[in-house]
């Protein structure tokens, strides 16, 4: 388990700012000098479609802010292949500024965020590598208690015994320098570490433990994605720009801010899914709108921090994992707690292998005793 979490703290601390890193690396990609107003949804969907006819967009995400390029992912056409499945656009002229394989083992700067973000969650192992990671967080989580335990004290006064624990000795030795701070770290930041373990399971086990377990405790609502796909995919009637209509109008009629930053299209099923609000602005998160591609009803409506107590902490789980909730002071904490993580894994193991040998070194030696007598 230590293995796994030093490459989930490591990871996670430098994926408290991905966006920031991203744009940072990739200028290119995602600023662009502004050039008047955004075209609509559907115009940018055919720039995309237009350029290269094997591709068809699944999800766009537009630009929100002057000087922000929109960008698109892409799925192949018909069994075709193709090497890439993210396009970036100038919103006001639809002009395509780059493409990647978001995802692919590339070490250059376009791809080395996007890999290290799926690596962060599943290893780059496809198929089981995030439910591997799963079963770690239910271990980690389990292990905070563990944990926690283990610092109480055994005899009284309670305190006095207690409170050397959350402090580290001054001029002590290696092995008890790790000892203090294993244990002085984990105190102190037993919440967030907690918090961390949980939402680690909860959006990797997301429909196999988290949800199960959620709804049999607290109310929850159904989600649409449980609903069973139809045995033939809808026609899809409503076009992206009618799809965006009819969330704003919904939006404001529940006075809901911000505006449309993504719109995924759901052919399988027959809607369009829309989140509403600032993709990385504190708080819930975005709300996200599910709007029937036939008729243009509204399906569905998640608000971010609303529905019924079980919706309200699953919704919880992406913006306390990434630091989101509490803006940029929460991120900074993140990305202080992953490099927690991974040294509390490590000084673990140091302590875990110095006991050892001691247990080692003293069943060695109760085994040479008798020996030593009987000569």
């Amino acid at each position: 388990m230590a293995g796994f979490l030093i490459i989930a703290g490591l990871s996670g601390s430098i994926l408290a700012f991905r966006f920031e890193l991203d744009s940072g690396l990739n200028p290119h990609l995602f600023r662009v000098e502004p050039a008047g107003a955004a075209l609509p949804v559907s115009q940018l969907v055919a720039h995309v479609e237009r350029a290269d006819p094997a591709v068809a967009v699944l999800t766009i995400l537009p630009a929100t802010k002057a000087g922000e390029t929109a960008s698109a992912y892409v799925g192949p056409r018909d069994g075709r292949v193709v090497d890439y499945n993210q396009v970036f656009l100038d919103p006001a002229t639809g002009r395509i500024l780059g493409r990647r394989m978001d995802g692919a083992f590339r070490l250059d700067r376009a791809h080395v965020i996007p890999l290290l973000y799926r690596f962060h969650y599943s290893l780059l192992i496809p198929g089981w590598g995030t439910l591997l990671m799963g079963v770690v967080a239910v271990a980690w989580l389990i292990d905070c208690f563990v944990g926690w335990v283990l610092t109480l004290p055994r005899g009284r006064p309670f305190w006095r015994k207690w409170r050397p624990i959350w402090g580290i000795k001054q001029g002590a030795g290696g092995y008890r320098l790790n000892l203090d701070l294993h244990r002085a770290t984990g105190l102190w930041l037993w919440p967030v570490l907690f918090l961390l373990a949980l939402s680690s399971m909860a959006l990797n086990l997301n429909h196999e433990l988290f949800r199960p377990v959620l709804s049999a405790l607290l109310p929850t609502s159904p989600s649409i994605w449980d609903r069973p796909s139809p045995a033939e995919p809808p026609a899809m009637v409503l076009d992206w720009d009618a799809a965006v209509a009819a969330a704003q109008a919904e939006a404001g009629r529940r006075g809901l801010d911000g505006p449309v930053g993504m719109i995924y299209a759901a052919r399988a099923q027959g809607f369009y899914m829309l989140r509403v609000g600032h993709r990385h602005a504190p708080g819930f998160g975005t709300s996200a709108l599910f709007i029937s591609g036939v008729d243009g009803s509204i399906l569905s409506v998640d608000e971010a921090g609303g529905g019924q107590a079980g919706d309200r902490i699953a919704g919880l789980m992406f913006p306390l994992h990434s630091g989101q909730i509490a803006g940029l002071p929460g991120r900074i904490l993140i990305c202080i707690a992953g490099l927690a993580v991974a040294m509390l894994s490590v000084t673990g193991i140091y302590i875990w292998w110095k006991k050892r040998a001691a247990r080692l070194s003293r069943k060695a030696s109760a085994a040479g005793v008798p020996r030593q007598s009987h000569r």
